[in-house]
């Protein structure tokens, strides 16, 4: 089974934080913690490259690039201190080899942004985030129909077709 994105940046980020990290949608765990999300995602390109062969499964192969955008929220105290170190962190050449070797691309440098929502009071918690971008590539199998056997036979007057698939 393919490992998620979100999943892959959890195990590429996790050790550059001073708390857990969690994907957004799991269980939460007692403060400090760090929250991964995806915002959003996008094709890059015209369209995917649609592979010409059909495996022997039945699968055609499509690949393509995508762009994300990343937040990572941190729940607890020095939520900005928090966020910066692990901004600087991802500036690390190490870090940046051990992104490289799974193939997922960072676009940029980290941002810390701090969204406000209407009739809130600016509080760090809840709003300030990290954000990100990444590229990365999938594959996508689309199962179509294949055609192993057509056996054709004749009663005398008409021919009666079999497809085995």
């Amino acid at each position: 089974m393919a490992i998620s994105i979100e999943q892959q940046l959890k195990n590429l980020l996790q050790p550059l934080l001073d708390a857990s990290l969690i994907v957004k949608g799991e269980a939460v765990p007692e403060e400090p913690y760090a929250e991964l999300s995806m915002v959003s995602c996008k094709a890059l390109g015209m369209s995917d490259e649609v592979g010409q062969e059909v495996d022997e499964q039945g699968y055609l192969i499509i690949r393509g690039q995508r762009r994300a955008e990343i937040a990572i929220h941190y729940r607890g105290e020095g939520v900005v201190e928090q966020l910066n170190k692990l901004s600087d962190r991802l500036r690390k050449v190490s870090v940046s080899e051990r992104f490289q070797l799974a193939q997922i691309g960072v676009e940029g440098s980290a941002q810390l942004k701090t969204e406000m929502k209407e009739d809130a009071e600016w509080t760090p918690n809840s709003e300030t985030y990290l954000s990100l971008f990444i590229h990365y590539s999938v594959i996508i199998k689309d199962a179509i129909s294949v055609i192993d056997n057509i056996h054709a036979a004749t009663d005398g007057s008409e021919i009666m077709i079999n497809l085995t698939r």
